[in-house]
């Protein structure tokens, strides 16, 4: 999944990831994101963190409550977000945080697969 309010950067991170292979899903805002969640069971989102209404960090918390193996990457064109403490403790996000522009795709595209891995790893062995 990609969430971005920006039509130009959704769709460039759609094509993207479409064009590597991934089946993509996108929300410009947190609450269409949230129905797709519900609706599709995503593994993972490239999350933005401002956002018309719900912000990035309200969608992660209210994405991981229902989903707990859904991962989530973060890419924000806010040069000082610091994460507050449990989106930046929670195992389903990513440690580090990428800045827009993203020059190099296939490293945000890794950070999420890996992402993703982590999720399915934990939730496995929690089972």
């Amino acid at each position: 999944m990609i969430l971005d309010d920006d039509d130009a950067i959704r769709e460039s991170f759609v094509d993207y990831f479409e064009d590597r292979g991934w089946n993509v899903v996108s929300a410009g805002t947190a609450e269409a994101a949230l129905k797709l969640v519900a609706a599709l069971h995503p593994e993972g989102a490239v999350v933005d963190i401002r956002l018309p209404g719900m912000n990035g960090n309200a969608f992660m918390r209210a994405a991981s409550r229902t989903h707990p193996r859904m991962a989530f990457v973060i890419c924000t064109g806010s040069p000082q977000y610091a994460s507050p403490l449990d989106v930046g403790s929670s195992p389903q996000v990513a440690g580090h945080v990428y800045a827009k522009p993203v020059h190099d795709l296939a490293k945000l595209e890794e950070a999420l697969r890996r992402q993703i891995k982590i999720c399915q790893e934990r939730t496995s062995s929690d089972e």
